[in-house]
């Protein structure tokens, strides 16, 4: 039963993530093969500048309730939003200070695409939390229909793009005004956790959203961010390759967070209980899954391939060339992906951090010996990143945290 269940909620998430997200990242794909080319890879580079501030919000770094120390989520959810809203605030100053250096960085002056950014930043932040919250403490309908009213964002984009002309605003005016709509589908369906107010975090929270935050920083190199660093060395190719597969990963990231929407909590609960065998069972399942999935996207990519049925369409077809790397990136990241709640729950917040500066520091070392020899397939430097920072913290989770008496 508890394994019918497991899989039921798992694809519940995976089709409400689906339907409400996926189409955001098919409006960019949209982009990518229609008349507004030129936009897409703008739209990317401020996307990931938006994803890297909100990476830095305390209320992205949502995993700390994952830790068996936190029991009272009222008080953290107030210190987390307190936090929030002043490093929203110093980043909007900020932005006034250096306005002239970012119009030039992104090549576009509108100041309403910046606002909309600051917008979003804080409401989505806020968002994730509370599913995140739901998740834990497995109130999966409500986690379910908070994903859901993301389908609010996808509708004022197309709405958007249909009236302004242009699309770059149009995207993220459209994003931030439904993203607004949700805040009051939220309070019509009671989904606010609790009534705000104002408390600072302890020194002990300070640390472990600092290297959430840590590792967040470096996840964004890997994800979106990566497209920056190739903008200043790749070949315009390889930028827009680059730009085919992160988007693609987007998508293949909507089957993650079905999965660990479900496993995550299950994991803590075992090893709150110290069932560390279970939970390393547990693990095992999951690993089997995200495989076999991986599996058959590659046999379904195999079957369309030979069809040759994309041969007329000649850009759809060049995303759809990239979907093998997407998978190779996929099947890396499912041993992070089963192993990340263990060092939540175990408090190993700093373990963490540090096993993803070491594996980044092989990777930027490796790197630059690659180029200094002159190679420079940037795709293949992003397949070694994902390679080293699953594979280090892997093996020492098995080694350190899921050791069993069965395993001595």
């Amino acid at each position: 039963m508890q394994k019918t269940q497991f899989l039921s909620n798992s694809l519940k998430y995976i089709f409400v993530s689906g339907i409400s997200k996926g189409f955001n990242y098919l409006i960019l794909l949209y982009f990518a093969v229609g008349i507004y080319t030129e936009q897409y890879i703008t739209i990317l580079l401020l996307l990931s500048f938006e994803q890297l501030l909100s990476l830095t919000l305390p209320l992205n770094n949502s995993s700390i309730i994952y830790s068996k120390k936190i029991e009272d989520y009222g008080l953290i959810t107030n210190k987390l939003i307190s936090s929030s809203l002043l490093l929203t605030l110093v980043y909007v100053l900020g932005f006034f200070l250096i306005r002239d250096q970012i119009y030039k960085y992104f090549n576009i002056n509108e100041i309403l695409i910046f606002i909309s950014i600051f917008i979003s930043i804080i409401i989505n932040a806020y968002l994730v939390y509370l599913s995140n919250y739901y998740k834990l403490v497995e109130k999966h309908n409500s986690a379910l229909l908070i994903q859901l009213f993301f389908l609010i964002s996808f509708i004022s984009i197309v709405a958007f793009i249909f009236v302004i002309e242009n699309k770059i605003l149009a995207f993220f005016l459209g994003k931030t005004t439904g993203l607004l709509l949700i805040l009051i589908f939220l309070k019509a369906f009671k989904l606010d956790l609790i009534k705000f107010k104002f408390k600072l975090l302890t020194l002990d929270e300070v640390k472990k959203i600092a290297n959430l935050f840590s590792v967040g920083i470096l996840g964004w190199i890997s994800g979106l961010g990566f497209i920056n660093l190739a903008k200043m060395y790749a070949s315009p190719e390889n930028l827009i390759t680059i730009g085919y597969v992160l988007n693609l990963w987007n998508i293949f990231l909507l089957i993650s967070i079905g999965i660990n929407a479900v496993y995550h909590p299950l994991i803590k609960k075992q090893i709150i209980n110290n069932k560390i065998a279970k939970a390393k069972k547990l693990k095992n399942k999951a690993l089997i899954i995200y495989l076999f999935i991986g599996l058959l996207f590659f046999m379904s990519y195999l079957i369309i391939q030979k069809t040759e049925m994309l041969v007329l369409y000649p850009k759809i077809n060049a995303i759809f060339s990239v979907i093998p790397y997407t998978i190779i990136l996929f099947v890396f990241s499912v041993f992070y992906y089963v192993i990340h709640p263990f060092y939540l729950a175990n408090d190993k917040f700093g373990i963490f951090n540090i096993l993803n500066i070491i594996s980044y520091a092989v990777w930027v070392f490796v790197m630059l010996i690659g180029v200094h020899f002159g190679f420079k397939n940037y795709l293949y430097f992003l397949f070694l990143l994902y390679f080293l920072k699953s594979i280090f913290l892997y093996i020492y989770a098995e080694k350190k945290l899921i050791t069993t008496n069965e395993d001595i």
